[in-house]
């Protein structure tokens, strides 16, 4: 036995001063001048016909090539062992964390801010920990500034919290950052609040970020990992033999995304072998089961991101964790699905981030420490580092009986690690007494029973309706769920689940009487459904029927699901009334079964101030405060009982929103002095001063207001419906009919929206409003979407995104020679535009002009967006076209040369060349040149590439399974063809296989100039012009 403490003396001393003398943790304030490719260029274009899911944000369209010096503000919080950096400007992300003794980083911080097109509005910049809630993807406000405010605790911790709003489901979070004096960790302790009165969607990841090397291995505790669709596969051994653990065993294919699942344990991270480092993060398993690891290709599709997104940096990974096991995207049958938020509800977590060293790796992690233990050369050896001080003692156990046992005392940071002679059969057992650190070599111990996957299930239609009809719901598609509950009740009207979802649905569309159609038809088979009677009384409320709401949240208050915010409901519904005494009765039965009700905390908070019991108001206050210090409402609550004039120091993005928000706290209890109140912070808004208008009835105010420009105006919210309908009817503007029009579609009343629209004539005089209307009523005749694309360039001719919108217009409707025309006046009015040079090319291939669009396409300098694919097809499109007119011509030397070419990957298109590409149909017709010109040693080579190609891409759903039979009728192998036809058969049968049935009908249609399917040849792709000449040659 030998054991080691290392750097022994200088530990111990280390210790002694630590345990008694530690000292406190700071926290502080600065600016940090960074290289910074920055973004601009927001688009006042509302984002709802394009992505409704995130109304009222907005995108942003430029980007930056060059950096410039930026200052930015950065709080570090820091103790003895570890420093983090905070960027509350950035979406207050921790930008990265680094363990002292080392220096090494435990969380990758980007040295620059390069943002670049990959979140939902747009900008986002890689390294530390992004916090995202909403609906799956890159938070809108990820780039963006929010809330924050730092504090000294008296344990001498420190803590910064950081937070905002998720506008479309107006659900709140704050994250606090807290970091303690004498622990080698730091905290990220999270409330994520829903005070709507709805369901919301519910998504939240965590996401940390790593530095990438070859060494890195990773320690995920699982045996499976899930798609995004559910679908489960092996974990970490996968059916190839790959090591999944192992960085450098993942270069293959796309970039990585593993939700790994299957063991009941808190931790997971990885570890550098060459550095001797490592990271992790650890949380309760009921609190934070998800975990995922994502990684960009090691292909050079993915290795282009390390240059777009840092300059010396490296690459990097991700491991992030997540509420729930994956980030799901609906569609697959599985156990996995969409999960909605209660509303006034909070949910409350707590994470810490861990750096550690010199062990080797992890099997176990807690805030007391990491444990790793490994079996080398008949040796156990056990590695712990410590992450506070720790006294304890170590066991390890062989077969029941201790075999080793020690006191350890350790300094955070500090490692002990020993050596045991192994023992060669029965279970290892190690514990470090009297903390959560334990090993069982036994891989069954923590195992999970749960299923991942659901073949054998067999589904009802109607079940498998329902069940699509509350995910899309869920995932904020209310059109599409609406369409599959009203079906399920043209099939069932008796179905409660559809008639209870689709009356939901209708209270979200203002829709009052019709949702209590459908929940009236839901009691009459059951009067006590409590899912009935609570939507119910929100419908009630909503249409001022407050006996019939109270009466409804009564019973509803039955169910523990509802009782909490049915009291909170029915106190507010009190205070509206007057009855503070009633109010303050239920608002305390809500905090009975529900103390993180912030709504009824505010209505006794209100009543508090009303009544003007002091004491009771300031322990209020503070109770508030230390739940959600972030929330601006009691900020707001103390300058009233000051009687001040209200002043917000206001960080985020949205402030105007934040503004409006609290005003409605006020408005929906009929308190509407303090309303105006709230609205009197900024008048810089116009949203806001309408609102004063109304509250007021003052229809001077709209005056003004109508001269205000449409910009980045956007009504989303329920209750500002009715103010536009007044302003609207108050003033001849349309703009204030527009915004209606904008409100209407928000809450997806699309035929009123639409025909407020459409009945706005040629009235406006804003680029916005027509470049809008278009998107929006797409449907209409080619003259009408015309006209008002022309008008919004007339407008606007200095807006190079209005010049592209127009190009693209005329593409989609097949207008060639006019799509042609103003691409070419659009790259000379603005020169170096990659996104109107991209339309160029567009343009250039649809008029047949390959060789031209080939030319630009090696200037453009192109930064990977979601077009960025795009590129590479429009690329290799514009060769193989260009090749096939060679070959016709029979230049053949010249058609070769431009395949070859098509087969290279610059990168100043945007897109980095991935693992074995799929080039059939430029090997096909390679192979076809070399046939031309005798050099069948070649030929015969490629074609057997190709065949060898197909065969492995077989579960693939890919067009270019055509060129595979193409390749096997060239070689005359006839029995495979016939083989591998049949083949194709079955999978072509297959769901997800709609590519292949085409490559499958074209070839047994092979004898006819054009495919059965596509009737008019002269609207064929360049795909399938290419395909069709092959079968002919």
């Amino acid at each position: 036995m030998n054991r080691l403490y290392q750097n022994f003396h200088l530990a111990i001393a280390f210790f002694c001063f630590t345990s008694f003398f530690a000292q406190d943790a700071t926290v502080t304030e600065g600016i940090l001048s960074l290289s910074t490719y920055g973004f601009d260029k927001p688009n006042a274009l509302p984002i709802l016909a394009d992505n409704p899911k995130i109304y009222p944000y907005f995108k942003f369209e430029e980007y930056t090539h060059k950096p410039e010096k930026r200052d930015w503000k950065v709080v570090t919080l820091e103790n003895e062992f570890i420093k983090v950096f905070i960027l509350p400007e950035i979406g207050g992300k921790v930008w990265g964390a680094i363990e002292k003794s080392t220096g090494e980083e435990f969380l990758y911080k980007n040295e620059v801010i390069k943002f670049r097109n990959i979140a939902m509005r747009g900008p986002w910049t890689s390294g530390g920990i992004e916090f995202n809630f909403g609906i799956i993807g890159h938070h809108p406000g990820t780039a963006t500034p929010v809330n924050y405010v730092t504090k000294k605790n008296a344990d001498g911790s420190v803590s910064c919290f950081v937070g905002s709003t998720d506008l479309p489901s107006e659900t709140t979070w704050q994250v606090e950052i807290r970091l303690e004096k004498n622990k080698a960790y730091f905290e990220t302790n999270v409330s994520w609040y829903n005070g709507s009165p709805l369901s919301q969607s519910y998504y939240n990841w965590m996401t940390g970020a790593a530095a990438a090397t070859d060494d890195l291995e990773f320690y995920i505790p699982g045996n499976k990992y899930l798609e995004h669709d559910g679908t489960a596969k092996d974990w970490p051994i996968d059916n190839q033999g790959r090591n999944l653990w192992r960085y450098q065993e993942n270069n293959f294919g796309p970039s990585k995304s593993y939700h790994v699942v299957g063991e009941y344990n808190d931790f997971f991270g990885g570890y550098y072998k060459n550095s001797d480092f490592g990271f992790g993060q650890w949380s309760p398993y009921e609190e934070m089961p998800g975990q995922k690891l994502w990684l960009w290709s090691l292909s050079r599709s993915g290795g282009i991101w390390e240059d777009l997104l840092t300059d010396s940096d490296g690459q990097y990974i991700e491991f992030q964790a997540g509420r729930l096991f994956n980030q799901y995207f609906p569609g697959a049958i599985n156990p996995i699905s969409q999960v909605s938020f209660d509303p006034f509800s909070m949910e409350k977590w707590s994470e810490i981030w861990f750096p550690y060293k010199k062990i080797g790796g992890m099997v176990d992690a807690s805030p007391h420490g990491v444990l790793n233990v490994t079996k080398e050369n008949n040796k156990l050896i056990v590695g712990l580092n410590a992450l506070q001080q720790l006294k304890h003692t170590l066991t390890i156990k062989s077969k029941g009986k201790i075999i080793f046992e020690e006191n350890i005392e350790l300094s955070p940071m500090e490692v002990f690690s020993t050596e045991v002679n192994a023992v060669t059969d029965g279970p290892i057992e190690v514990e470090l007494q009297g903390t959560e650190l334990s090993y069982n070599s036994d891989p069954n111990t923590l195992s999970l029973k749960r299923p991942f996957s659901s073949t054998d299930i067999e589904i009802s239609e109607s079940e498998n309706e329902v069940f699509k009809g509350i995910e899309a719901k869920e995932y904020r598609e209310y059109e599409n769920a609406k369409k599959q509950f009203t079906n399920i009740l043209a099939k069932n009207a008796s179905d409660q689940r559809a008639l209870i979802h689709l009356a939901d649905i209708e209270i979200r569309e203002m829709k009052y009487d019709s949702a209590l159609y459908y929940l009236n038809r839901a009691l009459k088979f059951d009067t006590y459904n409590s899912s009935a009677n609570y939507l119910s009384g929100i419908a009630y409320r909503m249409s001022n029927d407050t006996i019939n709401a109270l009466e409804s949240f009564g019973w509803a208050a039955r169910d523990m699901k509802f009782r909490s915010v049915a009291f909170a409901q029915m106190a507010e519904l009190y205070l509206s009334n007057k009855n503070k005494e009633r109010a303050s009765y239920y608002s305390k039965k809500a905090l009975d079964f529900n103390t993180y009700n912030l709504n009824a905390r505010k209505v006794q908070v209100i009543i508090a101030r009303i009544t003007e019991n002091t004491d009771l108001y300031k322990n209020l206050c503070k109770e508030y405060e230390e739940l959600f210090p972030l929330d601006h409402f009691i900020t707001v609550e103390k300058q009233l009982a000051n009687q001040k004039r209200i002043q917000l120091d206001l960080a985020n993005e949205f402030a105007s929103e934040t503004i409006l928000g609290l005003a409605m706290d006020y408005y929906k209890l009929s308190l509407l002095d303090e309303a105006k109140q709230i609205l009197e912070i900024n008048k810089n808004y116009v949203k806001n001063n309408i609102w004063s208008a109304y509250l007021s009835n003052d229809t001077e105010i709209l005056g003004p207001l109508k001269r205000e420009p449409i910009d980045f105006v956007l009504p989303y919210r329920s209750e500002t419906v009715e103010v536009l309908e007044w302003a609207s009817q108050n003033n001849d503007s349309w703009k204030f009919k527009y915004y209606l029009a904008l409100n209407y579609l928000a809450l997806g009343r699309l035929k009123e929206g639409k025909e407020i629209l459409q009945n706005l004539n040629d009235i406006p005089d804003s680029e916005i409003f027509y470049l809008f209307r278009a998107k929006m009523l797409k449907d209409r005749s080619y003259p009408d979407l015309l006209a008002d694309y022309q008008k919004a360039l007339e407008l606007n001719k200095n807006d190079w995104k209005i010049w592209e919108e127009n190009i693209l217009f005329q593409l989609n409707s097949e207008k060639n020679n006019e799509a042609l025309d103003l691409a070419k006046k659009a790259v000379k009015k603005f020169s170096s535009n990659y996104n109107l040079e991209l339309a160029y090319v567009k343009a250039l291939v649809q008029k047949k002009d390959f060789k031209k669009a080939i030319e630009v396409l090696y200037t453009i300098q192109i930064l990977p967006f979601e077009h960025a694919s795009e590129s590479r097809s429009l690329y290799e499109k514009a060769h193989l076209a260009l090749a096939k007119e060679k070959l016709d011509k029979k230049n053949y030397e010249e058609a070769i040369e431009i395949l070859e070419k098509a087969k290279k990957w610059p990168e100043n298109i945007g897109i980095g060349k991935p693992y074995n590409p799929d080039e059939r149909a430029q090997d096909y017709l390679l192979a076809v040149g070399y046939e031309y010109i005798g050099e069948t040693e070649k030929n015969l080579q490629i074609l057997n590439e190709i065949v060898e190609y197909t065969y492995s891409a077989l579960p693939k759903n890919s067009f270019n399974h055509l060129y595979g039979l193409l390749a096997l009728n060239k070689l005359k192998k006839t029995n495979e063809l016939k083989e591998f036809q049949n083949v194709l058969e079955d999978k072509s049968k297959e769901e997800n296989q709609a590519a292949t049935k085409l490559a499958l009908d074209y070839w047994l249609n092979k004898n006819r100039t054009e495919n059965p399917n596509q009737p008019n040849h002269s609207k064929l792709d360049i795909q399938k012009e290419v395909a069709l000449w092959a079968l002919q040659n």
